[in-house]
């Protein structure tokens, strides 16, 4: 586990300038980072986090070794940032964050193939985890390779219908998936070990 402090340039989300009318613009909270509640929340505690990534029960092979997993400070302006990204979904803004409050988190990386993973000697606080996982998943389809002809007659053999029907092949399609999975964990007390899963 490292602490990273304020040396990154780095947006919450890297996403591109926005340059056409329709694409989505990028917000920043309103209010001002307080950097002196961030470093009082990442100062060294008693407390741990022990965490594991949830594996998908089809596919039970995805390893997870190494996975990065990233810890933010539930600061007031984390908190309205991320009531800003909820208005996302809508496809017209996104929600950033300042370089400056980006860089307060603190990054852990999976110790196992199952992702397991442990943030120690944080202070009681809430805490917001997230990490972006892929995995790979499988699913049924369907392939047209052909179609059969279906006749009906009468006693004098003259074609009373006929339609034509689909023959289908079933296949497995494999393909990967990079999902954001994230939550929140709330540490209440000196020396608590608390649990979560994303």
């Amino acid at each position: 586990m490292k602490r990273v402090w304020p040396l990154f340039t780095l947006l919450f989300f890297h996403c591109a300038v926005a340059n056409a009318q329709n694409d989505p613009k990028p917000i920043l909270p309103g209010s001002t980072f307080n950097e002196t509640e961030a470093k009082r929340l990442l100062e060294p505690g008693t407390c741990t986090i022990n965490g594991v990534v949830k594996k998908l029960k089809k596919r039970p092979d995805n390893t997870y070794l190494g996975i990065e997993i990233t810890l933010f400070p539930c600061t007031a302006y984390f908190n309205e940032w991320y009531e800003l990204q909820k208005k996302n979904k809508k496809g017209k803004t996104f929600a950033v964050m300042s370089p400056e409050a980006y860089s307060y988190r603190i990054l852990a990386k999976a110790a196992d193939k199952d992702g397991t993973f442990s943030f120690r000697n944080l202070k009681p606080g809430k805490y917001y985890l997230q990490t972006m996982v892929r995995q790979q998943r499988m699913k049924k389809m369907l392939n047209q390779v052909g179609e059969s002809d279906t006749y009906t007659f009468n006693v004098m053999g003259q074609t009373l219908s006929h339609y034509r029907e689909p023959i289908y092949e079933e296949f497995k399609l494999f393909y990967e998936t990079n999902d954001l999975e994230k939550a929140f964990v709330e540490i209440t007390k000196e020396g608590e070990v608390a649990t979560v899963k994303l």
